[in-house]
């Protein structure tokens, strides 16, 4: 089942998203054996280079003012490895999407986005998580950081870029047609980025479950079929709570053009993408569909009406009066 994603055509819309199952050229051709329609290379992170270099400046007898030095050396380090994966990605066929995750609004995005791009990649993704911890930064401000970013990176490249975006946004919708007016093709939903759990003996934080759950794909669903209704012009590709094929048959429903997966494969191996891609075609035969545009949308919110989107929902199952 093929479907376009970024103006390329994949021959399915199973992408594996960025994560340790594209991180490696060999990772990669198992995501190709098994029927991705694309890979989203493991992210380039900012921080690593940063926090390596401050580690180094910090060690017993130091080492000088070599912060500053060493960040500029693993950066470019950091960077070449990273290069190098998308030139030996490239020769699986299949389209290679870069992913940037940077910690500010700097030139890092713009550095990492134009090296990315001469390497060959197809499109990019952008990681972008400003964390909400300043109460001094509203959230027109803090969304305005988005668009900036976009706007840049979109200046400085002639590929195709999609934005993955965290769950909590005041508005998706106005965040999607801001970014698509930046210059994205395409938005992904959504960032899974550190949630922490408390071990209430060793009152301390740890790491909580990094991968997500089925149950989740609820929290998307409305969103794409919101945005791809809004925004038509914009591509959206779900990445949360994919972990079979009746999920990934919802997500294009709603109005997806590609799911990504990431913990199905964690939970399942590289098999899921072969087995959720043998259910859409054999659910759209079921239902005489021939191509993915056929029902792509289907469910979006344009086409099923206002009251499955809005809070009428929760009258219906707890009318006034109901008691426990």
């Amino acid at each position: 089942m093929k479907t376009h994603y970024l103006g390329l055509e994949l021959r399915s819309p199973i992408i594996v998203a960025s994560s340790p199952y594209t991180a490696t050229k060999a990772a990669v051709e198992k995501c190709v054996a098994a029927g991705a329609g694309a890979v989203v290379l493991k992210s380039i992170f900012e921080e690593q280079v940063v926090h390596h270099a401050v580690a180094y400046d910090y060690v017993p007898q130091g080492m000088g003012d070599s912060g500053e030095y060493l960040e500029s050396y693993l950066s470019d380090a950091y960077k070449l490895d990273f290069l190098h994966l998308i030139t030996e990605a490239r020769v699986t066929g299949v389209p290679v999407i870069a992913s940037i995750n940077c910690v500010s609004t700097g030139k890092g995005w713009m550095d990492y986005a134009a090296a990315m791009s001469a390497a060959g990649a197809s499109a990019l993704e952008l990681n972008i998580f400003f964390a909400p911890t300043d109460p001094d930064v509203d959230s027109v401000e803090l969304e305005c950081r988005y668009a900036e970013v976009v706007r840049q990176v979109c200046g400085v490249v002639d590929i195709p870029v999609a934005v993955k975006l965290p769950m909590r946004l005041t508005n998706i919708v106005a965040m999607a047609r801001t970014l698509h007016e930046c210059g994205a093709w395409g938005v992904v939903l959504f960032n899974r980025f550190f949630e922490p759990d408390i071990d209430i003996e060793r009152l301390k934080f740890t790491v909580g479950d990094p991968f997500s759950h089925p149950s989740e794909l609820r929290n998307v669903l409305r969103s794409a079929a919101l945005c791809s209704s809004a925004v038509p012009r914009l591509d959206v590709a779900v990445s949360t709570g994919v972990h079979d094929g009746s999920a990934a048959v919802k997500a294009l429903l709603c109005g997806a053009r590609a799911v990504q997966l990431c913990s199905a494969i964690h939970e399942q191996g590289f098999e899921a993408i072969g087995t959720i891609n043998r259910f859409v075609d054999e659910w759209a035969a079921r239902h005489d569909f021939g191509a993915l545009d056929d029902f792509c949308g289907r469910m979006d919110y344009g086409r099923t009406g206002d009251d499955l989107f809005q809070r009428v929902q929760y009258m219906k199952y707890f009318p006034q009066g109901t008691t426990v």
